[in-house]
């Protein structure tokens, strides 16, 4: 099932936190972001990114463990 998860947050005392937000979704062996919009390289809007799931998995194995190493 395609979800909206939050990949990350930075609090700004101006205005609160900011958030960013992507629809996540698995197409075979393919993970999609999608609901994006910031400036691509050429100038363009970048609206959707995939990623191949071997891969995916593996960062966010890697993030975790980094993650449990700076919480107290």
């Amino acid at each position: 099932m395609p979800r909206t998860v939050e990949v990350a947050a930075e609090e700004r005392p101006e205005s609160g936190v900011d958030r960013m937000t992507v629809r996540v979704r698995l197409r075979g062996e393919t993970v999609i972001w999608s609901e994006l919009m910031y400036p691509g390289l050429g100038g363009g809007v970048v609206e959707e990114v995939r990623f191949r799931l071997g891969q995916y998995l593996g960062e966010v194995e890697r993030a975790y463990a980094a993650a449990l190493q700076t919480w107290p």
